[in-house]
Protein backbone atom coordinates (compact mmCIF):
# COMPACT_ATOMS: atom_id res chain seq x y z
CA UNK A 1 0.00 0.00 0.00
CA UNK A 2 1.25 3.78 -1.04
CA UNK A 3 1.82 6.24 2.19
CA UNK A 4 -0.32 9.30 2.25
CA UNK A 5 1.91 11.98 1.09
CA UNK A 6 1.21 15.42 2.86
CA UNK A 7 0.50 18.06 0.72
CA UNK A 8 3.62 20.84 2.02
CA UNK A 9 6.31 17.77 0.98
CA UNK A 10 4.35 17.45 -2.66
CA UNK A 11 4.62 21.26 -3.01
CA UNK A 12 8.15 20.77 -2.28
CA UNK A 13 9.04 18.12 -4.39
CA UNK A 14 7.56 19.72 -7.59
CA UNK A 15 9.44 23.07 -6.07
CA UNK A 16 12.69 21.50 -6.56
CA UNK A 17 12.10 19.38 -9.79
CA UNK A 18 10.82 22.82 -11.47
CA UNK A 19 13.89 24.40 -10.61
CA UNK A 20 16.25 21.24 -11.86
CA UNK A 21 13.94 21.14 -15.09
CA UNK A 22 14.63 24.89 -16.01
CA UNK A 23 17.97 24.60 -15.03
CA UNK A 24 18.43 22.13 -17.61
CA UNK A 25 16.49 23.62 -20.46
CA UNK A 26 18.10 27.34 -19.90
CA UNK A 27 22.45 25.85 -20.19
CA UNK A 28 23.19 25.40 -23.30
CA UNK A 29 25.40 22.44 -23.23
CA UNK A 30 28.61 22.70 -25.62
CA UNK A 31 30.50 19.44 -24.65
CA UNK A 32 29.29 17.67 -27.02
CA UNK A 33 29.97 20.21 -29.70
CA UNK A 34 31.98 22.70 -31.36
CA UNK A 35 32.21 26.65 -30.08
CA UNK A 36 33.71 29.54 -32.92
CA UNK A 37 34.79 32.78 -31.67
CA UNK A 38 34.96 36.01 -33.96
CA UNK A 39 37.18 38.32 -32.62
CA UNK A 40 36.82 41.92 -33.35
CA UNK A 41 39.07 44.81 -32.26
CA UNK A 42 38.82 48.94 -32.16
CA UNK A 43 41.27 51.45 -31.40
CA UNK A 44 39.00 54.49 -32.27
CA UNK A 45 39.03 57.26 -29.16
CA UNK A 46 35.57 57.96 -29.76
CA UNK A 47 32.97 56.91 -27.48
CA UNK A 48 31.66 54.70 -30.55
CA UNK A 49 33.93 51.96 -31.59
CA UNK A 50 34.92 51.05 -34.98
CA UNK A 51 35.64 46.86 -35.27
CA UNK A 52 37.41 45.66 -37.58
CA UNK A 53 38.15 42.01 -38.09
CA UNK A 54 41.21 40.58 -35.93
CA UNK A 55 41.16 36.99 -35.66
CA UNK A 56 39.07 33.74 -35.09
CA UNK A 57 39.08 30.86 -32.21
CA UNK A 58 37.86 27.19 -33.58
CA UNK A 59 37.16 25.25 -30.24
CA UNK A 60 36.08 21.46 -30.78
CA UNK A 61 36.60 21.11 -27.07
CA UNK A 62 36.25 23.21 -24.08
CA UNK A 63 36.74 20.02 -22.18
CA UNK A 64 40.43 18.76 -23.44
CA UNK A 65 40.94 22.68 -24.93
CA UNK A 66 41.53 21.44 -28.47
CA UNK A 67 41.39 24.32 -30.58
CA UNK A 68 42.98 26.35 -33.31
CA UNK A 69 43.78 30.18 -33.50
CA UNK A 70 43.70 31.96 -36.34
CA UNK A 71 44.48 35.55 -36.38
CA UNK A 72 45.11 38.73 -39.09
CA UNK A 73 48.73 40.32 -39.73
CA UNK A 74 48.47 43.97 -38.13
CA UNK A 75 49.63 46.84 -40.87
CA UNK A 76 51.02 49.44 -40.92
CA UNK A 77 48.05 52.15 -40.40
CA UNK A 78 46.44 50.06 -37.37
CA UNK A 79 49.88 50.05 -35.45
CA UNK A 80 50.25 53.63 -36.04
CA UNK A 81 46.89 54.15 -34.46
CA UNK A 82 47.48 51.76 -32.00
CA UNK A 83 50.19 53.88 -31.02
CA UNK A 84 48.70 57.10 -31.04
CA UNK A 85 45.99 55.96 -28.65
CA UNK A 86 48.75 54.45 -26.25
CA UNK A 87 49.92 58.27 -26.08
CA UNK A 88 46.81 59.34 -25.39
CA UNK A 89 46.20 57.22 -22.15
CA UNK A 90 43.48 55.49 -24.34
CA UNK A 91 41.75 52.06 -24.33
CA UNK A 92 42.12 49.33 -26.83
CA UNK A 93 38.68 47.85 -27.22
CA UNK A 94 37.94 43.43 -28.11
CA UNK A 95 34.73 42.36 -28.89
CA UNK A 96 34.27 38.42 -28.92
CA UNK A 97 31.38 36.83 -30.45
CA UNK A 98 30.64 33.29 -29.81
CA UNK A 99 28.90 31.10 -31.71
CA UNK A 100 27.47 27.58 -30.20
CA UNK A 101 26.64 24.55 -32.37
CA UNK A 102 23.33 25.57 -32.23
CA UNK A 103 23.70 28.97 -33.71
CA UNK A 104 23.48 31.51 -30.89
CA UNK A 105 25.38 33.47 -30.54
CA UNK A 106 26.50 35.83 -27.92
CA UNK A 107 28.84 39.08 -27.33
CA UNK A 108 31.58 39.81 -24.22
CA UNK A 109 33.54 42.71 -24.59
CA UNK A 110 36.77 43.63 -22.97
CA UNK A 111 39.88 46.33 -23.04
CA UNK A 112 42.84 47.13 -21.65
CA UNK A 113 45.24 50.20 -21.87
CA UNK A 114 46.36 50.73 -24.99
CA UNK A 115 49.75 51.35 -24.22
CA UNK A 116 49.75 47.91 -22.03
CA UNK A 117 49.45 46.32 -25.34
CA UNK A 118 51.97 48.23 -27.47
CA UNK A 119 54.86 47.98 -24.51
CA UNK A 120 54.12 44.04 -24.77
CA UNK A 121 54.63 44.10 -28.37
CA UNK A 122 50.62 42.68 -29.17
CA UNK A 123 51.30 39.53 -26.83
CA UNK A 124 48.21 38.98 -24.67
CA UNK A 125 46.14 35.87 -23.23
CA UNK A 126 42.44 35.52 -23.81
CA UNK A 127 40.91 33.57 -21.12
CA UNK A 128 37.78 31.70 -21.94
CA UNK A 129 35.68 31.65 -18.90
CA UNK A 130 33.35 28.10 -19.15
CA UNK A 131 30.60 27.02 -16.49
CA UNK A 132 29.57 23.63 -15.70
CA UNK A 133 27.57 22.94 -18.50
CA UNK A 134 30.28 23.96 -20.97
CA UNK A 135 28.71 26.92 -22.18
CA UNK A 136 31.37 30.10 -22.56
CA UNK A 137 30.22 33.01 -20.09
CA UNK A 138 33.11 35.52 -20.76
CA UNK A 139 35.86 36.06 -22.62
CA UNK A 140 38.35 38.43 -21.23
CA UNK A 141 41.76 39.85 -22.66
CA UNK A 142 45.14 40.51 -20.36
CA UNK A 143 48.14 42.09 -21.75
CA UNK A 144 51.53 40.35 -20.76
CA UNK A 145 52.98 43.47 -19.70
CA UNK A 146 51.07 44.70 -15.98
CA UNK A 147 52.48 48.19 -16.34
CA UNK A 148 53.07 50.69 -18.43
CA UNK A 149 56.72 52.34 -19.00
CA UNK A 150 56.76 54.40 -21.87
CA UNK A 151 58.93 52.17 -23.70
CA UNK A 152 60.11 53.08 -27.48
CA UNK A 153 58.12 50.80 -29.44
CA UNK A 154 58.60 50.74 -33.57
CA UNK A 155 55.63 50.06 -35.77
CA UNK A 156 57.70 47.38 -36.87
CA UNK A 157 57.49 45.51 -33.96
CA UNK A 158 53.95 45.47 -34.37
CA UNK A 159 52.83 43.25 -37.30
CA UNK A 160 51.05 40.56 -35.66
CA UNK A 161 49.71 39.07 -32.37
CA UNK A 162 51.03 36.60 -30.27
CA UNK A 163 48.00 35.41 -28.02
CA UNK A 164 47.43 32.65 -25.26
CA UNK A 165 43.92 31.25 -25.22
CA UNK A 166 43.32 29.71 -22.10
CA UNK A 167 40.28 28.27 -20.41
CA UNK A 168 39.13 28.96 -16.66
CA UNK A 169 36.51 26.53 -15.71
CA UNK A 170 32.94 27.20 -13.02
CA UNK A 171 32.64 24.72 -10.75
CA UNK A 172 29.16 23.98 -9.56
CA UNK A 173 28.54 24.39 -6.31
CA UNK A 174 26.80 21.18 -4.04
CA UNK A 175 23.06 20.42 -5.09
CA UNK A 176 20.25 19.82 -2.30
CA UNK A 177 19.60 16.22 -1.60
CA UNK A 178 15.84 16.52 -2.15
CA UNK A 179 15.20 13.22 -1.69
CA UNK A 180 16.82 12.38 1.50
CA UNK A 181 15.14 15.86 2.78
CA UNK A 182 11.68 14.50 2.12
CA UNK A 183 12.18 11.53 3.32
CA UNK A 184 12.93 12.75 6.42
CA UNK A 185 10.53 15.17 6.54
CA UNK A 186 7.95 11.96 5.91
CA UNK A 187 9.43 9.95 9.00
CA UNK A 188 9.14 12.76 11.12
CA UNK A 189 5.25 13.42 10.21
CA UNK A 190 4.53 9.76 10.46
CA UNK A 191 6.79 9.86 14.13
CA UNK A 192 3.99 12.40 14.88
CA UNK A 193 1.06 10.85 13.86
CA UNK A 194 2.05 8.02 15.89
CA UNK A 195 3.53 9.52 18.93
CA UNK A 196 6.56 8.44 18.54
CA UNK A 197 8.18 11.89 19.41
CA UNK A 198 9.10 12.47 22.76
CA UNK A 199 9.19 15.69 24.59
CA UNK A 200 12.61 15.69 26.72
CA UNK A 201 11.51 19.20 28.49
CA UNK A 202 11.26 20.19 32.22
CA UNK A 203 8.17 20.24 33.97
CA UNK A 204 8.06 24.53 34.37
CA UNK A 205 9.15 24.10 30.31
CA UNK A 206 5.98 22.16 29.18
CA UNK A 207 3.57 23.49 31.21
CA UNK A 208 4.92 27.48 32.09
CA UNK A 209 1.75 28.92 30.41
CA UNK A 210 -0.49 27.36 32.99
CA UNK A 211 1.79 27.99 35.48
CA UNK A 212 2.30 31.68 35.53
CA UNK A 213 -1.23 32.71 35.22
CA UNK A 214 -1.98 31.21 38.54
CA UNK A 215 1.28 32.56 40.37
CA UNK A 216 0.42 36.27 38.98
CA UNK A 217 -3.64 35.29 40.39
CA UNK A 218 -2.05 34.22 44.01
CA UNK A 219 0.43 37.21 44.51
CA UNK A 220 -2.83 39.94 43.01
CA UNK A 221 -5.15 38.19 45.36
CA UNK A 222 -2.98 38.77 48.56
CA UNK A 223 -1.88 42.15 48.11
CA UNK A 224 -5.25 43.21 47.10
CA UNK A 225 -6.47 41.92 50.69
CA UNK A 226 -3.81 42.28 53.08
CA UNK A 227 -6.13 42.17 56.74
CA UNK A 228 -6.62 38.16 55.02
CA UNK A 229 -3.03 37.01 55.22
CA UNK A 230 -2.69 39.13 58.66
CA UNK A 231 -2.51 37.50 62.02
CA UNK A 232 -5.98 38.46 64.04
CA UNK A 233 -4.99 41.49 67.01
CA UNK A 234 -5.58 40.56 70.54
CA UNK A 235 -9.02 41.71 72.48
CA UNK A 236 -9.00 43.50 75.99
Amino acid sequence: MFKQISAPVICLFIFFCTLNVQSSLGSDSEYDGPVSITLYHSVSAGLEPEWSERGHIDIQNVVTGDMSVSQKPVDASFAKRLQALAKSDGVYKIKSVVRTSTGKEISFLSFAKACLLVESMLSDALTVSVDYAGTVIAVTLSPTVSVCENHPISSADLRGFNTFVHFRHIEQGPMPDTAAYIQKLEREREARERGEVKDNRSFLAKYWMYIVPVVIFVVLSGASNPEATGGGGGGR
